[in-house]
Order: C-alpha cells, then structure tokens, then sequence
C-alpha cells in the first residue's frame, strides 16, 4: 500500500522535523523554509523521497537516518517515487495532488551529515513536484499515483563529474522493498 509515512518541514537546510498535518499550498507546505532562492520555485515545491531509499542508504553508509533527514517534504512508502518520471502524479487522501517536475539533485547542504551524499546519492534522492490541488496533509494519507507522464521511466539526471549514479542501486532497492503502488491510468496513457 502507498503512504504518506511523514511530513517534514524547516525554517530552512536540514534535517526537517516531521510534523502530522501541515497545509499545502501552491508554494509548497505552509512553515517550510528554504535557505536558497533557486528553490523558491513553484516547480520545487514539494521534495518527495521512499523510505525505503531512506532506509538502504543508512544502511549502506551506517549513518542513522529518518524521514526528513535527507531534506525532503514528504517521506512516502510503496511508492516508488525514484521510479516515476515528469508528469506522473500522486492523489493523497483528503484530495491533495501533486505532479512530478524534476529530479532532486544532491546538494552541499548534505555536507552536514557525510560529505560524500553529495557524490554518492545522484538519482536515489528523491524527485520535486510542483502542486496540482492544494490542501490539507495528514501523516497516513494513502497515495495513488498516476503514470500519465511520457517522459523516461524513471526520470534520472546526470551525475555531476567525480559523482556516483544511484539509479540502478535505487532500482533494486524498490523492487525487492517497495510494496506495488496503488496506480490509476490517464485515459491516455497505456497500462
């Protein structure tokens, strides 16, 4: 089953504290800072990651981790977030929707927790979504995702140089973690 597992917000950097309910609007969730202006954008309004992703990376490197440590909005399981492409959308109980615009790169702000996240953690570190209907959250809230975008699947970004693509590892990690989501087809988009 697809779910919500936390919501997480900041006055701005990381870690974001989880929160059980927060209100989403256009620019993302109410309270939620930002430490830099080129993510005040309503494209990245939303970072989404798996915590099953959350979970084999701590695993991997040994360092404790949580929802909203890695600075993302919404932790989520059974999804597969880091398996969808631009377009595809989640419906949350209570009518919230999002649409999936980009992959999350890693930033230096990782840098808190291990210097290497910025170079090990390309493409299993979440994608950002820009709001469709906002709304009020609740931790909990089952998620349908959509796959009605036509892009590649799953959406990856190129590794800066010296950096380490996570795609295949966050592939592998989905497939033997990750409950199958709940998915609805746009009429237009084959099963």
């Amino acid at each position: 089953m697809s779910v919500l597992r936390s919501i997480n917000l900041s006055p701005g950097g990381i870690p974001k504290t989880a929160i059980p309910t927060a209100s989403v609007r256009a620019a993302g969730i109410e309270g939620d800072g930002h430490d830099h202006e080129k993510h005040r954008t309503p494209i990245q309004a939303i970072s989404l990651i798996d915590l099953e992703l959350v979970d084999a990376i701590a695993e991997e490197t040994g360092i404790r981790l949580g929802p909203g440590d890695l600075g993302e909005n919404l932790t989520v399981s059974g999804v597969g977030i880091q398996l969808l492409t631009v377009g595809d959308r989640l419906s949350f109980d209570g009518g919230v929707a999002l649409e999936i615009t980009r992959v999350r790169p890693p930033c230096y702000v990782l840098d808190s927790i291990s210097p290497e996240f910025k170079r090990i953690l390309w493409n299993r570190i979440g994608m950002y979504a820009r709001v469709l209907e906002p709304g009020r959250l609740a931790t909990g809230a089952k998620i349908t995702v959509e796959r009605s975008g036509d892009g590649p699947r799953p959406l990856v970004r190129a590794p800066g140089e010296g950096c380490v693509d996570g795609a295949a590892f966050a592939a592998r990690v989905l497939a033997e973690r990750a409950a199958d989501p709940v998915v609805a087809t746009s009429p237009e988009t084959p099963a």
